[in-house]
């Protein structure tokens, strides 16, 4: 019964560093999380900095994230840093990345990142190049859907799309959305609403007309039933979706008032581990 809540990103149950790796970014989306943080305003990361951090501190974390910024803008110093990472725990490595045109001009570096991570997030934003390119506020200098198509280890390939107006939020787009990166044959595509207030912020919900379980307080991420959701599409679908404590739209049900009653009560009880780690390898409890 004491851990009936304990179903959430942000209720410590994930053990895990988040790596900020750099603050350089080759996009402007209006809509990234990363805008909400000050940081450091480093771009070049230190690897040895950031490893050390990480293998010192590694007792009671299983795995790390590698976000920014835009880690593959240093591709080489990426791949040194997961490799020393590796080779000093056994932390699972996670890459979240846009794909900058760097992982087309150094594929072979690309593909050597994809062989040593345990899993990559490919942020593609929508399968249509000019609203990608909208949301993404750049113009991409190569073809991606191609390179999307022909990467190898896709068993470890995660994709991501965000549902945000006035981009892609309507049923008929997330559908053809879906089933275009269905086809590819990826490990599974993750959907996420965005946070942000009526400017951007559209619900999963209200988009398929459908009723959910409270975010909050039941998980915010869930495996839809592709067989009653989305009849025509195989790959694995994961829903990640926004809650009262992120979207100041959303208001609380019953069950997540008293889900923060129980937070109130049992908040230096049974809690994962989570940190954040910086591109000079600062360790903090969260992002700043």
């Amino acid at each position: 019964m004491k851990n009936i809540f304990k179903n959430n990103c942000c209720d410590g149950i994930y053990n895990s560093f988040d790596i900020h790796f750099t603050s350089a970014c080759d996009n402007k989306c209006e809509h990234c999380i990363d805008l909400k943080y000050s940081g450091l305003n480093i771009n070049k990361p230190d690897i040895r900095a950031i490893s050390n951090t990480i293998i010192s501190n590694q007792n009671g974390f299983d795995d790390v994230l590698f976000l920014g910024g835009e880690p593959c803008l240093y591709l080489e110093e990426l791949l040194e840093c997961i490799r020393l990472i590796r080779k000093n725990s056994q932390l699972k490595i996670y890459v979240t990345t846009s794909v900058p045109k760097n992982c087309f001009d150094k594929k072979e570096l690309f593909y050597m990142i994809l062989e040593e991570v345990d899993g990559i997030n490919l942020s593609v934003q929508h399968y249509k190049e000019d609203i990608a390119d909208e949301i993404r506020k750049t113009k991409s200098k190569f073809d991606r859907q191609t390179f999307y198509q022909n990467l190898p280890n896709k068993n470890k390939i995660r994709i991501n799309l965000n549902i945000v107006k006035p981009f892609l939020f309507t049923k008929e787009e997330l559908m053809n959305c879906l089933l275009h990166y269905d086809k590819m044959g990826f490990n599974e595509i993750k959907i996420s609403e965005i946070q942000h207030g009526t400017e951007f912020f559209v619900s999963f919900e209200e988009v398929f007309n459908l009723r959910l379980q409270p975010a909050f307080s039941t998980g915010c991420q869930t495996y839809l039933n592709n067989e009653q959701i989305f009849s025509l599409i195989k790959t694995p679908i994961l829903l990640k979706r926004s809650c009262f404590m992120c979207e100041e739209t959303l208001k609380a049900s019953w069950l997540d008032v008293l889900k923060v009653g129980f937070m109130l009560m049992n908040r230096k009880k049974d809690m994962g581990k989570y940190g954040v780690v910086y591109e000079n390898g600062l360790l903090t409890k969260q992002w700043r």
